[in-house]
């Protein structure tokens, strides 16, 4: 092992003679290895190393015993550590992010922190060969785009430094048995065996497979995701230099695009340069870019209508205006009352005015998962894509279990539902626009058969304004399928 990463990091130059290096320590056998690789190569490439263990406050005692147990490795070799410890959980409640994006922006503010404080060159991190065949499957599962399809980068540009990660080319057994070969004693976090994970499901079900057909697939996978890499940065260099050509007029929270000499560019182009526009725009939270395929082939099929005018919103704010041949592509506040249409992210989190749904597919399904806020149907018998939506004239759908349709109106009415958030109100649509599922209230006819292989789940988390109306119990919402 330590030979191939001697070779993976000369090849990819990521350490250079007299680095300060901070490590990002967890204690588990990923993390404690590199830190032990690394050690072991202070004196001959002159290296600085400074450990940073973090506790995220979501295990309690275990969590603080984690960065303990860094803390006194580190100190019986000299090497210096910094501990600290994150709010995870006020901080996910604060800013209605879920547990592992909370946790991932607290975590690389404190790197940032810390690489900054001892002026260091480099953050190194423990992502391995397994880690890299889970994010890239993962990712084409849920329709990324472009760099992000390439799955986790050798090296990326962070805090005035790079954040590197030396273990791509080995993988999870390699790093077990390094730390068995070195006696070094190792944390276990007992949720990496929870498969309420979707990254833990593909390590227990999908990479057993593809180990037993080919067991240095990871190497496959990485050497894939640096070809991948070195075309997609192509391709985005191709259509940074094709944009100007097309922007009429751009500010820090919009662009405004001619259509039709975006339709004179080749496809492959228009995708990226859309693309381009929205990481611009919604970089400016300093946030993951959660556009994917379907957000830029909707802008574009979009575009390609009949209709001279018209408004389309995507996740994170951003909305899309089109007025004849001019497109605006905006970043900012949506009133509660507009009017959306947003494609659902299938699997993955879909934002809208009104809250967000998390989209899941299954291959089992217990009926635990019952109630208004979810929605459980055969995802081969469904009718794609789907849509969330607000409320439009004459719509009327289903109810499951009953005969005839109803009115959307009248379930309102009959629900008790305030004038001033029925427009807002999420509606989710199949690919026909029959209406499945509104949100909290009803559940359109589906049906789940005794032979179902795979479940579409969908979970919809509300905004403050619904989940006032459901502590005040305005409404009684049907729970059955």
């Amino acid at each position: 092992m330590d030979d191939r990463v001697d070779q993976f990091i000369k090849r990819h130059r990521l350490i250079p003679q007299g680095a300060v290096i901070v490590v990002g320590v967890s204690g588990g056998p990923d993390s404690m290895a590199l830190l032990h690789y690394l050690y072991k190569r202070k004196a001959l490439w002159k290296l600085e190393i400074i450990a940073c263990t973090i506790d995220h406050q979501l295990r309690g005692d275990d969590s603080k015993e984690d960065a303990a147990y860094v803390a006194r490795y580190c100190r019986k070799r000299g090497i210096p550590c910094e501990m600290r410890s994150v709010d995870v959980p006020g901080f996910r409640k604060k800013n209605k992010l879920g547990i592992e994006e909370a946790a991932r922006i607290l975590r690389y503010r404190v790197f940032e922190d810390v690489m900054i404080k001892h002026e260091a060159n480099l953050l190194a991190l423990a992502h391995h060969g397994d880690d890299q065949i889970e994010t890239m499957l993962m990712r084409q599962v849920r329709g990324s785009f472009g760099l992000s399809k390439a799955g986790i980068p050798v090296r990326r540009p962070f805090a005035g430094g790079e954040l590197i990660r030396p273990f791509l080319t080995v993988s999870k057994e390699e790093i077990e048995n390094y730390c068995q070969t070195h006696g070094i004693e190792v944390r276990r976090d007992p949720t990496n065996a929870s498969e309420a994970h979707t990254r833990n499901r593909f390590r227990h079900h999908v990479l057993p497979f593809l180990k037993k057909e080919n067991p240095k697939v990871h190497l496959r996978f990485q050497q894939d995701s640096e070809l991948m890499t070195d075309d997609y940065t192509f391709l985005d260099d191709l259509a940074r230099e094709a944009l100007p050509k097309i922007v009429e007029e751009k500010t820090t929270n919009a662009f405004c695009l001619s259509i039709n000499r975006l339709k004179a560019a080749p496809v492959p182009l228009q995708r990226r340069m859309i693309h381009l526009i929205l990481n611009y725009l919604n970089n400016n939270d300093h946030q993951p870019a959660p556009f994917e395929f379907v957000h830029i082939e909707s802008i574009l099929r979009w575009l390609d209508g009949k209709s001279a005018s018209g408004r389309l919103d995507l996740p994170h704010r951003i909305v899309v205006e089109r007025s004849y041949d001019q497109c605006w592509l905006k970043k900012g506040m949506r009133e509660a009352t507009s009017a959306y249409e947003v494609p659902l992210t299938i699997p993955g989190l879909t934002t809208f005015p009104s809250g967000q749904i998390q989209a899941d597919v299954r291959h089992t399904y217990s009926g635990v998962v019952r109630g208004p806020q979810y929605f459980i149907c055969d995802y081969d018998k469904a009718i794609f894509p789907l849509m969330v939506r607000s409320r439009k004239p004459g719509d009327r759908f289903h109810p499951a279990g009953l005969v005839g349709t109803k009115k959307l109106k009248k379930l309102f009415i009959d629900q008790k539902i305030p004038r001033e958030l029925r427009d807002a109100w999420p509606v989710v649509i199949d690919g026909n626009g029959d209406i499945l599922w509104v949100p909290l209230l009803a559940h359109g006819a589906c049906s789940i058969r005794p032979e179902t292989s795979r479940f579409l789940c969908l979970a919809f988390e509300p905004t403050d304004n619904f989940r006032r109306i459901c502590n005040e119990g305005r409404f009684t919402g049907d729970t059955d399928y």
